[in-house]
């Protein structure tokens, strides 16, 4: 009976985790997009048959980037961190990769190569005007934050190949 009680409420738990987002952070008003920013969501990526899903947090200086990847439960799986000079991903066990930009280490990591620059058009309210070879880049949603529309929700498909990103706040950086 108590085994019978602890899978029911694990199971609850469970459910109440999926059916509540964090809490939205209110947008302050931009007067134009900014070099810098942070941004904090979810991504989720489907590629061959595979699904995975994962916490977010990207900081962009310049051209510089920096993704820390997290479970759903919010442990630290992964960080990125690229320049023009490079990218490495490190994993929390320590373990690191490295690759001549974000977009081969991403290929390599995780079979999609990812362009931070092309997400970081379309984060901002407009698809990229070059975006790499085969992807289409869809804002399914936008916020207003002042003279800058956000992307709240972002899919970018190739083939087979899906990338969501949710974005629950973001704000800019000082340069």
């Amino acid at each position: 009976m108590i085994g019978r009680l602890a899978a029911a409420a694990a199971a609850l738990l469970l459910a109440a985790c999926a059916a509540f987002a964090p809490p939205e952070t209110p947008i302050p008003p931009l007067a134009a997009v900014p070099s810098s920013f942070e941004m904090t969501g979810r991504l989720a990526v489907r590629h061959e048959g595979r699904s995975d899903i994962a916490q977010l947090r990207w900081t962009r200086r310049g051209h510089a980037d920096t993704w820390v990847i997290a479970s759903p439960l919010g442990n630290e799986v992964a960080r990125i961190e690229s320049s023009p000079s490079g990218a490495t991903l490190t994993q929390a066990g320590g373990d690191s990769v490295d690759a001549p930009s974000f977009a081969a280490l991403t290929e390599k990591a995780l079979g999609v190569a990812l362009d931070p620059d092309a997400l970081a058009h379309a984060l901002h309210g407009t698809p990229p005007a070059n975006p790499p070879p085969g992807w289409t880049f869809h804002i399914d949603e936008t916020q207003a934050a002042g003279a800058v529309t956000l992307a709240k929700r972002i899919t970018v498909k190739k083939d087979d190949t899906v990338v969501r990103l949710v974005v629950d706040s973001y704000r800019a950086l000082a340069d």
